[in-house]
């Protein structure tokens, strides 16, 4: 953890500068995290340089409400907690890993690009289910049969190769 050794210098430094600052219960709120996560990623590293009051309370700032915000970002696409830090490890030596970056970046892009391939697949899949199901309740509304999901779509295919339209 990172310990301030004059935590009160610090917190009054930023009360000077109106620099503003927030309790860790600030910061859980405003990611939805809880404050096991935010000490978690503190012990980890990826939060560095958070004051601790002398009674123990831990104090944000503007900093840390950026990180957070590319950590949730790494997280939602997909990122590891080991890569995340890592990144940021690469980062704090910019000077001698801005090729590991970039290549790990890279690396992550590809990765969002196959995920994004993949849902816009399944969101098809998604879709063919709501079409086939709306058709079912019309079926049980108009007291008719209930069609099979692979005559369903066979019609549905037919109809529009009728119409010149392609699936």
């Amino acid at each position: 953890m990172a310990h301030s050794s004059n935590s009160n210098d610090i917190i009054n430094e930023a009360k000077k500068t109106d620099l503003p600052t927030y309790t860790i219960r600030q910061i859980s709120n405003l990611y939805k995290l809880p404050a096991s996560t935010l000490r978690y990623y503190e012990d980890l590293g990826l939060l560095t340089d958070v004051v601790h009051t002398a009674s123990g309370a831990r104090i944000y700032n503007q900093s840390h409400i950026d990180r957070l915000g590319g950590i949730m970002c790494f997280k939602r696409t997909g990122l590891s907690i080991a890569k995340i830090r890592q990144f940021y490890l690469y980062e704090e030596h910019m000077e001698d890993h801005a090729h590991d970056i970039s290549q790990m970046m890279i690396d992550h892009e590809q990765d969002i690009l196959n995920q994004i391939e993949e849902l816009q697949n399944d969101l098809v899949h998604i879709r063919e289910k709501v079409r086939y199901y709306a058709a079912v309740e019309d079926a049980i509304k108009k007291s008719e049969p209930i069609p099979e999901w692979h005559q369903f779509f066979a019609n549905e295919k037919n109809k529009n190769e009728n119409n010149g339209c392609k699936n």
